[in-house]
């Protein structure tokens, strides 16, 4: 099982067109929710010192349905502690266009989902460095420990600039994760 829940909102979750790659812990598949794609989606399972990843190569109408944070989450509970998330802005405009003016990965629409899914550190890759790292995309980790992630927000918390994306910050970390 790749996802710990089957279903977000009214959607069902659905997994198509599952292939395994030349790499043996790295499948590739079609997100769905319900009858809607929302992208392919990479997972490598991990090896040894590295930990499990998911990448999206996103399609981002749920978030005009009120859906992304939602379905970040899912993904973050389906990572081990210490692993990665990576979600491409390539047919985000507005995250595209922020990140070009210089805001924080946090500060636009995507970062924003991502941080309120659970994901505390981040970084823009603006420019691929090789063959084989895809479209543009943000990275998004998810903390190893309560420790981390109080120690990953507060540095995040001199990073940002703007008020709304500080007062996510802070309410993030007084909340404890359970």
């Amino acid at each position: 099982m790749i996802f710990t829940k089957n279903s977000i909102s009214n959607y069902i979750i659905k997994v198509k067109d599952i292939k395994n790659t030349h790499i043996r812990e790295l499948i590739t598949f079609d997100l769905y929710l319900g009858e809607r794609f929302v992208g392919k989606v990479f997972y490598f399972s991990g090896r040894g010192e590295y930990k499990p990843w998911f990448e999206l190569d996103y399609h981002p109408w749920p978030r005009e349905e009120n859906l992304e944070v939602d379905l970040f989450k899912l993904f973050y509970d389906s990572l081990e502690p210490g692993s990665r998330f990576f979600v491409s802005y390539v047919r985000d405009k507005k995250t595209s266009e922020m990140l070009y003016k210089g805001y924080h990965p946090a500060e636009t629409p995507l970062g924003r989902s991502l941080l309120l899914a659970g994901f505390t550190w981040f970084k823009d890759y603006y420019f691929a460095e090789g063959g084989n790292e895809g479209f543009q995309k943000l990275q998004a980790n998810k903390p190893i420990s309560e420790e981390a992630r109080i120690k990953e927000l507060s540095e995040l918390l001199n990073e940002v600039m703007d008020p709304e994306v500080k007062a996510i910050i802070n309410m993030l970390i007084n909340k404890r994760e359970v």
